[in-house]
Order: C-alpha cells, then sequence, then structure tokens
C-alpha cells in the first residue's frame, strides 16, 4: 500500500476514534432528575423523579442536578470519559464551563446474567450511580460559549420559556432526556436591584443636564453693540452635542455592565475592543470640539469674528442646528450616533453581552464624528 493509503487509513481510524470518544450516551444515563421539595420548618426533601419537571425554574448563576448511571466495566473501557466531563445541555445547546460537582456516588452490584451474554468469564460489575449538580455559569472565553449562549438567550422570545435539559460531552450529542425546566432569564431580586439603580442614576444624569454646564457649549459669551460682553449663565447656555454624546455613551456603557453583573453575576464581564473604541471616538470628538471652541476665543480676544454662545431654546433645538437653522453634518452625527445606541441596547437586553460592533460601522461613526468637527469650524451662533 502506498504510504498516502496508509495515511488516509491512519487518519479515518483517528477521526472514528475521536468522534466515539465525544460520545457519552453509550456510557452514562440520565436515571432521574432531582428536585428540592418543602418539607416544612424550613426544611427541604430531594426527591429523584423520573417524569419531565414542568414546574421547576433554573436560571444563569442556578444549579441543576441529576442521577446520573454507568458501570465499571463501561467506566474502564478505553477511551471512556470521565463523568466530570460532562456539561449541561440547555435547549440544545452544550454550554461549556458547566462541569458537575459530584455530589455523592452508590454502588449497586449488577445481576447475574445483566451483562453481554457474548462475553465469557465475566466477572462480577456494578452499577454506578452519581449524583451530580451543575452550576448554570455562563464561560464566554471560547467561540463556541458565546455562539451557544447567544442561541439560547436568543431564542427564549420571552424573559421565561420551558426547554428541554440533558447532559453530555462539548463536542458530542447529548443524552437521551425527557426532562425540561422553566428557564427564567430575567427575574427576581437582581432584576428590582438594577432597575433601581437605573433610576438614580438617570435622575442624576438630568439634574447634572438640566442644572449644571456640563453638557453645555464653552464658547466665549456674545458681545453687545458697544462691544461689551454679555453674561449668559452657564445653566442658559445651549446643550453641546459632542459633550452629550460622550455623556450618554458613558451611562449606557456604565448600564450595560452593571445589567449583566446583576443579572448574571458576571463582574468581570467582558467589554468588547470596539466598545472602547467607540467611547475613544466620542472622547476624540469631543476634545477636538473644545480645542475648536478654545480657537475661537483667541479669534474673539485678537478683534476676529470668532463664534458666541447662544441661549438654549431646547435639547433639540440646541444640538441639531446653528443660526441658519437645522444643520445636516449635526444631524447625521446625531441619527448615526442614536441608531449605533438602540443597536447596543437591544443586544444587551437580548444576549446579556455587550456586542461587538463590525469595524465599517466604527468607520462610518469615525467619518461621521469627522465631519461634525470639520464643520463645527465655520458654524456661528446667535
Amino acid at each position: 500500500m502506498k504510504t498516502k493509503h496508509w495515511l488516509l487509513a491512519f487518519f479515518l481510524v483517528a477521526s472514528s476514534l475521536a468522534a466515539l470518544a465525544q460520545r457519552a450516551d453509550g456510557v452514562y444515563h440520565i436515571a432521574c432528575m432531582v428536585q428540592l421539595n418543602e418539607a416544612g420548618d424550613g426544611k427541604k426533601t430531594t426527591e429523584c423523579t423520573t417524569h419531565p419537571r414542568q414546574n421547576g425554574e433554573i436560571g444563569i448563576g442556578g444549579k441543576v442536578s441529576f442521577d446520573v448511571t454507568t458501570t465499571h466495566e463501561l467506566m474502564d473501557e478505553e477511551g471512556a470519559p470521565e463523568v466530570t466531563d460532562l456539561i449541561l445541555f440547555l435547549d440544545g445547546q452544550a454550554l461549556p464551563g458547566t462541569h458537575p460537582v459530584v455530589e455523592h456516588q452508590g454502588y449497586e452490584k449488577l445481576p447475574s446474567g445483566a451483562g453481554d451474554p457474548e462475553e465469557k468469564n465475566q466477572g462480577e460489575d456494578w452499577v454506578v450511580t452519581f449524583r451530580l449538580t451543575f452550576p448554570i455559569t455562563r464561560d464566554l472565553s471560547s467561540e463556541k460559549g458565546k455562539e451557544s449562549w447567544k442561541k439560547l438567550l436568543g431564542g427564549l422570545g420571552k424573559e421565561r420559556k420551558e426547554v428541554p435539559v440533558s447532559l453530555g460531552l462539548i463536542n458530542g450529542p447529548p443524552l437521551p432526556s425527557t426532562y425540561k425546566a422553566e428557564f427564567v432569564r430575567l427575574g427576581g431580586i437582581r432584576l428590582g436591584i438594577f432597575l433601581l439603580v437605573a433610576v438614580v442614576l438617570g435622575i442624576g444624569f438630568l439634574v447634572v443636564a438640566r442644572r449644571t454646564g456640563a453638557l453645555r457649549d464653552k464658547e466665549p459669551p456674545p458681545v453687545d453693540a458697544g462691544g461689551q460682553k454679555v453674561s449668559i449663565a452657564p445653566t442658559e447656555r445651549a446643550y453641546s452635542l459632542s459633550r452629550t454624546q460622550i455623556a450618554i455613551w458613558t451611562l449606557l456603557v456604565v448600564y450595560a455592565y452593571l445589567f449583566i453583573w446583576l443579572i448574571t453575576g458576571e463582574y468581570n464581564t467582558e467589554i468588547p475592543r470596539t466598545i472602547l473604541a467607540i467611547l475613544g471616538i466620542s472622547a476624540g470628538t469631543y476634545a477636538t470640539a473644545a480645542a475648536v471652541d478654545k480657537e475661537k476665543e483667541k479669534e474673539k480676544g485678537a478683534g476676529g469674528k470668532g463664534t458666541t454662545v447662544s441661549k438654549t431654546e431646547s435639547i433639540v433645538p440646541d444640538l441639531l442646528s446653528t443660526d441658519a437653522g437645522a444643520s445636516l453634518h449635526r444631524v447625521q452625527f446625531a441619527l448615526w450616533s442614536i441608531v449605533l445606541m438602540i443597536i447596543f441596547i437591544v443586544t444587551v437586553y437580548d444576549t446579556l453581552a455587550m456586542p461587538q460592533f463590525d469595524p465599517s460601522l466604527l468607520g462610518l461613526m469615525g467619518i461621521s464624528s469627522a465631519a461634525y468637527a470639520g464643520m463645527k469650524i465655520p458654524e456661528k451662533k446667535q
């Protein structure tokens, strides 16, 4: 046989063995799902049911337990997976990182003749029962984990849904199972805490926007016919588009971080580089606009026309118009920011993770920001 044929045969055999090693349905069997029941006086008892779990609730940060059986003979076979290699499957999705804790294990002698009848001189075999508790945690460190959780959460379509529950190996099929549980995506005291924090932060943001000049123009004040400066209080000046944009983006990222942390318990949640890029673009736009305002102040001091700050009308006209009316570059800059903000909010809510924007979207935002900063130079206000 030629060398390439030997290599092909070796590859096929190796692939078959690898596929076999990724299957757990020939080694382990789900005996039942373990349920906790109230026993009175604050105590709970465990019940091992063979019926589908209809009334149980599970969610991120929770746990689910099973009794899983196998035999010594199956466990000792070459390539047989360890019981701790099993992971949780919800709605058909393998969830990496949900490896079980073995609460206890029991042994029962296999009845005589219950083994493989073709095996001669068969010795005693034992049925091993493992009680396994699986933590429902999100491991997003791999593409497999990100994709599985995206499909699971995105497929719910509502805050809770009854989903099939099973076990298996990460690259293999799940064990045959008829068990179900109601998966709760949002709910409980954590959601209430987030809503309370969100309201407090939102009120604080509105107070700052309304009563201080933090989000308003900093350009030099106007002059009257006699060349005297006209005083305009910081709270009476027009809102600044660049300052408002960076403030809202910062608030949204803070909201998203708190939302993911309080709902999932993940305080080390990943902040994608594209989100950092958006904050960087917003900060760069703000810095450029501030530099333009500073340059106009110098021109004003040197006797040039400059651009004076105007009194506020309301937030929308302030952000989108100049003395000549609605400004195209301001409208475009604001609309594109709003579109990305809506995508950001919806994605965080649906997937409980911050979105990874496509670089082309960031390019469009950069172009929009550059156009706004460039067109700000000749702007005039009344």
